[in-house]
């Protein structure tokens, strides 16, 4: 049976997702940080960036780089927030004027991602062959449904997952029922299906990579954490009052 890449955008679009605070204000850059915020708003493509950056004694050096990202492109997924810590890091000053972002050392980092499911859903709706995308979840797997053409015809499809963490830095999607028009796919099917999707998050083209300990899914989707529990309080996801960093 061919099964168009439909199906594998229901798998695709679960990524990322949970219920932690609203998203506090981060300290704007100053003037003198502008390389700064260039080098990783080119790496962090995102609506909004807020930076509380305290500089070190030598160039390049960091005490500590907080990030918020709002509406972030992490590898091709929309997810609503992103928070990213670095402890310690010393950065290229010369790669930096250049606008790259090169990593000479770092002592800690840390991130902590959000995306509802209802975002994700209205995302991927927009530009792929799959109809009536629907997500839901009860709180420990994923679910949805939709309509995608095989063979020309359309045809009624039924996802059950869960997400897994792959390993210190990947996610991968586990499917656990898979249906064409009420029909249950093989296994072996399934299993190449994952195969070519996973990992569904991962970092190997990340200039900065970030230890991923944990994942918690709720009945509003999930979240991806550096955290060993995603749903205790996020340490470095609350930095003061402050303004946006501009464009």
């Amino acid at each position: 049976m061919i099964v168009s890449r439909g199906v594998l955008v229901l798998v695709l679009v679960a990524v990322l997702a949970s219920a932690v605070p609203a998203a506090p204000g981060l300290l704007a850059p100053a003037s003198g940080d502008a390389d700064l915020r260039r080098v990783f708003s080119a790496f962090i493509k995102a609506k909004e960036l807020r930076f509380d950056a305290v500089p070190d004694l030598y160039p390049g050096g960091y005490a500590r780089i907080n990030i918020y990202a709002k509406r972030v492109d992490l590898g091709g997924m929309i997810v609503d927030e992103a928070w990213f810590r670095l402890v310690g890091a010393s950065l290229d000053p010369e790669a930096m004027r250049r606008g790259e972002l090169r990593l000479l050392d770092l002592r800690d980092s840390a991130m902590h991602v959000r995306a509802s499911i209802k975002s994700l859903q209205e995302y991927f709706q927009q530009g792929n062959d799959m109809k009536d995308i629907e997500l839901w979840s009860d709180g420990q797997y994923l679910f949805g449904r939709g309509t995608v053409p095989v063979a020309g015809l359309p045809m009624k499809v039924y996802l059950k997952g869960s997400f897994v963490v792959g390993g210190t830095k990947d996610v991968h999607f586990h499917i656990t029922d898979l249906r064409l028009n009420g029909l249950p796919i093989f296994s072996p099917l399934v299993r190449r299906w994952e195969q070519q999707i996973n990992p569904v998050f991962n970092q190997a083209l990340w200039p900065i990579t970030f230890n991923i300990r944990a994942l918690r899914m709720t009945r509003e989707g999930f979240l991806v954490s550096s955290q060993d529990d995603p749903s205790a309080p996020c340490p470095f996801c609350s930095v003061g009052d402050a303004s946006p960093a501009g464009p």
